[in-house]
C-alpha cells in the first residue's frame, strides 16, 4: 500500500509517492521519470532524494529504504552491540594469549641479546655499567625493561643521565652522560674530613678514591659554623667556579688552588703559583671577579717589566668602595 507525503523546501506542495516502510524505494532514476522532464524538477528531486539517503543507514543499494526512527534505533543498537562484543572478544583473546606468546618468543634464540653498545663513558667503565644493569648475552629482549635499566644506571654516582634503546631483534644501545667535576669539597666533621667531588651546580658527586684525579680547586672551611652560612658560602663559591670556568688568561680555572670560607673574612682565594691570599669577602661575586681579573692583569704586566709579583703579601677586594688593596712586602 502506498502513502502520499509532501516534500518541504524547494518542491513546495508537490507530493511524492513513497513506499510503505520496510518496502524498498525506487532508484532515483526510475522515480525521476514519473515527475516530468523539467531540469529543475529533476535537480530538486535528486538533491532531496539523496539528502534523505545520507541520513539513513549505509545499507546496500537494493536495501535502502525510508525507515522509521524506532527501527533505525534498533538497527543501530544491534550494530553497536556487535562491535562492542567483537572488540571485547578480541581484547580478551589477546590478553589470554599474551603471556604464552611472550614466553614462547622469549625462549627463541632469535630474540636473545647478541650485542650491547655503551657510549659516553669517560670516568666510568663499560664493564662497570654492564654489571650495574645485569644484562648479559643470555637475556631475552622481551625480558628487558628499558626504564628499569635506566634506573639501575642512574644509581651510579658518576652518571647524570642515561638512555637505553632496543634495536630488534637482538641489540641494546646504552648512552650515558656523566657528571663533570668542578671542584673538591672537604666535608665531614673536624677530624673525620673526607674529599668529595663537586659539580658546577654545587652538588656532591662521589668521594675521592685512591688514584683519582685531584687537579681541581679545593673548597674548605664549610665543615664549621652554621648550615645557613655553609649554604650561602657554597653558593658564592659555585658562582666563582662558574666564572673561572671561562678560563680567562689572567684567571683560568687551573690557576685557583683553594677557595676557603672564613666566618670573619668570607671567601679567601689562593692561587696555585703564588702563596698570597686574596680576601674576596661576601657578595658581589661577579663584580669582584672582574676587578680581580684586572688586578692580576696589571701585576702580570709589571712582572714582565721586572716587578716581582711574589712580593705581594695579600689582595683585599673589599678595601674601599670600588677600590682594591694590593699589599706588598716592601710597601712599608
Amino acid at each position: 500500500m502506498k502513502s502520499v507525503r509532501k516534500l518541504r523546501g524547494f518542491l513546495g506542495s508537490r507530493s511524492l509517492k513513497i513506499r510503505k516502510k520496510n518496502d524498498y524505494a525506487k532508484p532515483w532514476k526510475s522515480a525521476l521519470n514519473s515527475y516530468g522532464d523539467s531540469k529543475i524538477n529533476k535537480d530538486l528531486l535528486r538533491s532531496a532524494f539523496f539528502g534523505k539517503l545520507k541520513k539513513y543507514l549505509r545499507l546496500p543499494w537494493k536495501e535502502r529504504s525510508f525507515v522509521c526512527r524506532s527501527e533505525k534505533r534498533k538497527i543501530y543498537g544491534l550494530r553497536a552491540a556487535k562491535i562492542v562484543g567483537f572488540t571485547a572478544l578480541f581484547v580478551l583473546t589477546l590478553a589470554a594469549l599474551r603471556n604464552p606468546a611472550l614466553q614462547y618468543a622469549g625462549g627463541l634464540d632469535l630474540f636473545r641479546i647478541k650485542e650491547i653498545g655503551v657510549s659516553g663513558c669517560i670516568l666510568t667503565d663499560r664493564r662497570e655499567i654492564l654489571e650495574i644493569t645485569g644484562l648479559d648475552y643470555k637475556t631475552s629482549m622481551f625480558g628487558v625493561s628499558t626504564s628499569q635499566v635506566v634506573d639501575y644506571i642512574n644509581s651510579h654516582p658518576w652518571i647524570q643521565s642515561a638512555e637505553v634503546n632496543k634495536v630488534w631483534p637482538d641489540t641494546i644501545y646504552i648512552e650515558v652522560k656523566e657528571h663533570r667535576a668542578a671542584a673538591l669539597l672537604v666535608s665531614g666533621i673536624p677530624g673525620q674530613e673526607k674529599l668529595m667531588y663537586l659539580n658546577r651546580l654545587g652538588e656532591t658527586i662521589a668521594p675521592v678514591k685512591k688514584g683519582d684525579d685531584l687537579d681541581y680547586p679545593v673548597i674548605t672551611g664549610l665543615n664549621t659554623g652554621s648550615s645557613e652560612e655553609h649554604e650561602l658560602a657554597l653558593a658564592e663559591a659555585v658562582s666563582f667556579l662558574k666564572l673561572i670556568s671561562y678560563n680567562n688568561p689572567n684567571l683560568p680555572a687551573q690557576s685557583v688552588s683553594e677557595i676557603h670560607f672564613d666566618q670573619d673574612e668570607g671567601l679567601i682565594i689562593r692561587l696555585v703559583d703564588f702563596p698570597f691570599p686574596i680576601y674576596f669577602g661576601r657578595g658581589e661575586i661577579n663584580k669582584k671577579y672582574r676587578q680581580l681579573r684586572n688586578v692580576l692583569s696589571v701585576l702580570y704586566n709589571k712582572r714582565k717589566k721586572g716587578v716581582d709579583i711574589s712580593e705581594v703579601e695579600y689582595i683585599r677586594m673589599e678595601y674601599l668602595e670600588d677600590k682594591v688593596l694590593v699589599a706588598q712586602s716592601n710597601s712599608g
